[in-house]
């Protein structure tokens, strides 16, 4: 069972280090730029994913053993979360790299502990149907809760001056926007043969033309992501990150969104998110298959009992 955690884990680390070395990324950190963040870098974020591993290791384990009662798994696993988000902030120096990737990550590093336990296979269908039944009677209920409370974060302010409900409405309907935007982009990227870097980016930008960006919201306003997702669509109108003066369009755009203060941390966390689903899926079709696998390479057996 210890190795299954581990994979996920390890899973979830690349995801993270899949996003943020895909460029150019417009306003985001990447290997070339900081884009719109004067307190971070490529380092910070290699730093970040590293010290977090351990944890996603640990709620993957976690969903493995209490996959019979997910509203408790998921109360659980929110107080490990507590624990990454420190040891993120000593790996960085205090700086929030990952806080919001921590919470989606971490539901679907549970929610897939949980899926092999209950399933031995992790499927979309399968991981977004453990994902609810861990999350959306709670997360409602606090949305709801939070509507009367005095804000005391930028997601909670969001909610109080737009009305958005942020990661925890995505979670709480199924994270429509990985599974309308990010998964379909990715899957349709991947099977048509394209760079892998530009699939990624298909999907971020795809994800900044729709979604209600959190971070977006708390630097910019209403107003700040309106341009943003209308800048995105054009550029996914105009061809997207399949044409040859892609690339070009995206430093552009990074230049702009820089001066800007556009950042979309929200939709790189679905990126985030979007890559690791899918190589969870691929991984674990079949536990049986992969077994035998491991078995013939490693001769060891009965990982998940």
């Amino acid at each position: 069972m210890n190795k299954y955690g581990i994979l996920v884990g390890q899973l979830a680390t690349d995801a993270l280090l899949e996003e943020v070395f895909t460029a150019p990324k417009p306003g985001l950190v990447d290997p070339f730029t900081a884009g719109a963040h004067k307190d971070m870098d490529l380092f910070t974020f290699k730093q970040s994913a590293k010290a977090l591993s351990p944890y996603f290791e640990e709620m993957a384990l976690r969903g493995i053993f209490l996959y019979k009662d997910p509203e408790k798994l998921f109360a659980v696993i929110r107080q490990i979360g507590l624990k990454a988000e420190q040891a993120m902030y000593q790996a960085t120096g205090g700086i929030n790299t990952h806080k919001g990737a921590i919470f989606t990550m971490g539901i679907f590093s549970a929610a897939a502990g949980a899926c092999l336990s209950s399933f031995r296979s992790v499927t979309l269908e399968n991981l977004l149907e453990t994902e609810l039944r861990m999350t959306r009677r709670i997360l409602l209920a606090e949305l709801e809760q939070l509507k009367s409370s005095a804000p005391k974060s930028s997601g909670e302010r969001n909610l109080f001056l737009y009305g958005s409900t942020g990661i925890r409405g995505e979670a709480a309907e199924g994270y429509p926007s990985i599974r309308n935007y990010g998964l379909p982009v990715l899957e349709e990227g991947i099977s048509s043969g394209q760079n892998w870097n530009l699939v990624k980016l298909q999907v971020l930008m795809t994800l900044m033309s729709r979604v209600e960006d959190g971070n977006i919201l708390s630097r910019t306003g209403t107003q700040g992501l309106k341009q943003v997702q209308s800048l995105a669509g054009v550029f996914l109108k105009t061809g997207g990150a399949y044409v040859p003066e892609a690339e070009r369009k995206l430093q552009l755009l990074d230049t702009y969104f820089t001066k800007m203060n556009y950042s979309s941390g929200g939709c790189a966390d679905l990126l985030a998110a979007a890559i690791f689903i899918n190589r969870l899926t691929e991984t674990f079709k079949n536990t049986e298959e992969f077994l035998c696998r491991k078995e013939n390479d490693s001769k060891e057996k009965n990982w998940i009992s």
